[in-house]
């Protein structure tokens, strides 16, 4: 399982970086992404602040309606994407390089891109 942050979303429109390919290919297809309440409400926020993300977060938020949604935590979207990733045992998809850090400090596995369009998964394929 991975959970998709909106930046992961995000990223195909911004830079080019297709989180969903990139991981399908990296798990030969074995994996079921996952979308957290709080990343559709912070893509909605997107949609709906400044002219240069909001097209951007509606197209983020078209490819995110064609994965499950969890319920609500509660939470803000970063505490969310841990808070899911521990209790679902789940990888993160992110291009936020904070979140991303935090992730990795928890043992958490997280996709980051790297080198251009390339999907690293790290901890992923790691036993522990």
């Amino acid at each position: 399982m991975v959970l998709l942050d909106s930046s992961a979303l995000l990223a195909p429109f911004e830079t080019g970086v297709d989180f969903i390919n990139g991981i399908t290919g990296l798990t030969q297809g074995r994996t079921l992404f996952l979308i957290p309440f709080e990343t559709l409400i912070e893509l909605k926020r997107l949609s709906i602040n400044g002219p240069r993300l909001s097209g951007m977060a509606r197209l983020a938020l078209s490819v995110a309606s064609g994965f499950r949604t969890l319920l609500p935590t509660g939470m803000s979207c970063d505490d969310a994407l841990v808070y899911l990733a521990k209790t679902y045992k789940a990888g993160v998809a992110t291009a936020d390089r904070t979140l991303s850090r935090r992730l990795r400090a928890l043992g958490i596995p997280v996709f980051y891109p790297s080198g251009g369009r390339r999907i690293v998964g790290k901890g992923w394929f790691e036993k522990g």
